[in-house]
């Protein structure tokens, strides 16, 4: 009788073993699953959030040599560059500089452009100054030369 107890008692031991090691399982597993989904998850938003940086910069880049381009081929003067660049971003306003015969155009600190112009002009009724004779365009912060021009603190007129 001795040996059929412990023989009893030993296979249940033996079944508990057994259950409580695929209960143990089974809580690795969702807890491995558990942190997959988490650090997974965390990486996906992450690099989902970098491309969409990366998207926008590359669409704005594309905006402002689109803008560039037909200022060059159709814009005399500051006026009109101000209406182009208002079609084509109408949240943005760019600046001109009567002084320097520039207007600037920036969507940060290294997109932006910088249209020349040839003269200044001043209405004789209002006496107000605008630029005129379209130079050229310098887009070499598109090219990735992100040096700003030298901002002078006088007569910068936005429009």
């Amino acid at each position: 009788m001795n040996i059929k107890l412990i023989s009893i008692v030993a296979t249940i031991l033996a079944v508990l073993i057994a259950i409580m090691l695929f209960m143990q399982k089974g809580n690795y597993i969702s807890q491995a699953q558990t942190h997959y989904e988490e650090t997974t998850g965390k990486s996906y938003k992450a690099s989902s959030q970098m491309l969409g940086f990366v998207n926008t910069g590359i669409e704005q880049n594309r905006d402002l040599w689109a803008l560039a381009v037909n200022a060059m081929q159709n814009v005399k003067t500051a006026k009109q560059m101000a209406d182009l660049e208002s079609k084509l971003f109408p949240s943005v306003k760019g600046s001109n500089s009567i002084s320097q015969k520039t207007r600037t155009f920036s969507l940060g600190t290294d997109l932006f452009i910088v249209a020349s112009f040839g003269k200044v002009a001043e209405d004789p009724k209002t006496n107000v100054k605008t630029l005129e004779d379209l130079q050229g365009i310098s887009v070499d912060a598109l090219l990735g030369n992100v040096a700003k021009p030298a901002a002078e603190s006088e007569e910068v007129v936005e429009e």
